[in-house]
């Protein structure tokens, strides 16, 4: 299967590198020749260095250095099998690809777009092949995330999520099949606990290292060490484009905008949430994070670990809920997704179960009363009770 990646971003590199390893022929079309270029000879580089190494034989050297290419031509991808496009967050690029690729590639071949915050039905609307299109949601960091989320739209064929499924497993990723929602299914989830972890920044009840050091209890990486991977401005760019702030009580952080008007935009940028200084990690001053005017939570509030633990928490389960409330998963494939990209014993669903829904409907009710309307459950028992009886 030779497969055509169209971006060479932070996502494309690593999409590209996963897809190299596994041997499939790959090549890449961005922007300019100076780019194919420097690319290609830098993989090439690192070809002769494996192979000094001895990592990989003669004969892999030749066939990977004829099958990893790079080309600012976008009618070089006229053979792919498969096209994945990785570019900018624009609607109206990514549409002007696509068209241009309907043209170009093969009447069997598919498309696929990397997209974590656009509508996969509103980008089908406009391409007159919908029906070889869907979403393919890689999860940073590629190497280390295998979870896939295919992301169909209302039309798209049955055949083609199989075949999706199945080039997933060849890719050694574990897919699960997502209805079309903004931000993608697992990626809504996780807002919810970004968002809780910037609300108890500025409330001023925990700096970054402490919440994390909470946070971690539970998952396997803290809200800000997550964020400060994703990006500031990405990830608010993201929060006002697919307004998944959109529950009651929920708002966007001052501190995100507050981040990106001084520069601090992650980690790549050695600061955002925290300080990153000659290979270490910091934190502000507790007045960097503070907001007295914040609306989002109630002034007063416990700000005990167990507590502030317990928020972040629940605002996973908070989310999965609203995502099971929306429809845009199985209860079992949202479980087994967020169990997988924060790299939990058990998934959201589990936990729930082990505690009880009496028991869940009493701490939401709390949350609720001491922290904020967020927490409010109007759905819980209608959402879980079903699932639970067909477990025996």
């Amino acid at each position: 299967m030779n497969v055509g990646l169209v971006g060479y971003g932070k996502m494309g590199m690593e999409i590209f590198k996963l897809l190299s390893e596994k041997g499939f022929p790959v090549t890449v079309f961005v922007r300019s020749e100076e780019k194919s270029k420097y690319n290609k000879n830098k993989i090439d580089r690192g070809l002769e260095r494996y192979l000094r190494k001895g990592i990989i034989t003669e004969e892999e050297f030749r066939q990977k250095k004829v099958s990893l290419l790079f080309t600012n031509h976008l009618e070089d991808l006229a053979l792919s099998d498969v096209v994945i496009e990785s570019i900018v967050e624009d609607r109206q690029e990514k549409l002007d690809i696509f068209h241009r690729l309907e043209s170009i590639i093969g009447p069997k071949a598919i498309f696929l777009t990397n997209t974590s915050s656009l509508s996969i039905t509103d980008l089908a609307r406009e391409l007159k092949y919908k029906d070889r299109f869907c979403g393919l949601h890689f999860f940073h960091p590629v190497s280390l995330i295998d979870l896939v989320e295919i992301i169909k739209w209302t039309g798209v064929p049955a055949d083609l999520i199989n075949l999706l499924a199945d080039f997933c497993k060849s890719i050694g990723k574990k897919a699960i099949v997502v209805n079309d929602t903004p931000a993608s299914a697992i990626n809504a989830i996780l807002t919810y606990y970004y968002l809780e972890g910037l609300y108890i920044l500025e409330q001023g009840l925990a700096l970054p290292s402490k919440l994390d050091e909470l946070g971690k209890r539970f998952f396997f990486i803290g809200p800000c060490e997550s964020l400060d991977a994703v990006g500031i401005s990405l990830f608010t760019e993201a929060l006002e484009r697919t307004r998944h702030v959109d529950k009651e009580g929920m708002v966007i952080p001052e501190l995100l905008y507050k981040m990106s008007s001084e520069g601090r935009l992650g980690k790549k940028y050695s600061k955002g949430i925290f300080l990153y200084q000659e290979g270490k990690i910091a934190d502000d001053v507790p007045e960097f994070y503070l907001n007295p005017d914040q609306s989002h939570s109630h002034k007063y509030t416990d700000d005990s670990e167990s507590f502030i633990a317990k928020r972040l928490l629940y605002s996973v389960f908070n989310g999965f809920l609203y995502g099971l409330e929306r429809g845009v998963s199985s209860m079992e494939e949202l479980d087994f997704g967020v169990k997988e990209v924060l790299n939990m014993k058990d998934g959201p669903f589990t936990m729930m179960r082990s505690i009880g829904i009496k028991k869940l409907s009493e701490e939401f009710n709390i949350l609720a009363q001491r922290v904020g309307i967020r927490f409010r459950q109007t759905a819980l028992e209608k959402l879980l009770y079903p699932a639970l009886s067909k477990i025996k």
